[in-house]
């Protein structure tokens, strides 16, 4: 009986110690795992926004081709929406990689990076407010914000493909 009391307390410090390590080893983390998205800050937060914000141009930039193709007005509530749409998710798009940039450190190549990024998404901004400029008036100019919308897409498409190899290239990145 005292063996097996010993024994069951054995496995219980052991059992504890694991817990313990583990615990341990999760909390130390090199820097490039929190700009991976697996620890604190998800780069997720950012990607997500990214393809809102360009789904809400393609889909605008399609539904306004349709519509001067068919000869019909675009009203200006639909296409406020869309701005509305696009432009709240550019700025939560540089929100996120703004935090991504304080969590980099001097890793430069990442700072490199999210300038690339961070020039796209003001590109695609400028694009959002003329677009959004346009769609106070009471007659759309569909041409116009087409434009806008295409112009502040393939920024955002340009954006999602820096951010696709910032990812590749953190996650490759060895642990220090």
């Amino acid at each position: 009986m005292r063996q097996m009391t010993k024994l069951l307390l054995a496995v219980a410090v052991m059992v504890l110690a694991v817990q313990s390590s583990t615990a341990q080893a999760q909390a130390i983390r090199d820097a490039g795992s929190k700009i991976r998205g697996s620890s604190g800050y998800s780069h997720q937060g950012g990607y997500r926004s990214l393809w809102h914000a360009r789904d809400y141009a393609g889909d605008y930039r399609s539904y306004s081709t349709d519509a001067h193709r068919e000869n019909r007005r675009v009203t200006p509530e639909e296409a406020q929406e869309s701005a509305e749409g696009l432009g709240a998710n550019i700025k939560k798009a540089q929100k996120h990689f703004g935090q991504a940039r304080k969590h980099a450190g001097g890793d430069k190549e990442t700072i490199a990076a999210l300038d690339k990024i961070d020039a796209l998404l003001a590109t695609a901004l400028k694009s959002h407010a003329e677009m959004a400029e346009m769609c106070k008036h009471d007659e759309i100019d569909t041409k116009g914000t087409m434009k806008c919308c295409t112009d502040a897409e393939a920024a955002l498409e340009q954006a999602i493909a820096e951010h696709e190899k910032l990812i590749k290239r953190l996650a490759a990145k060895p642990a220090k």
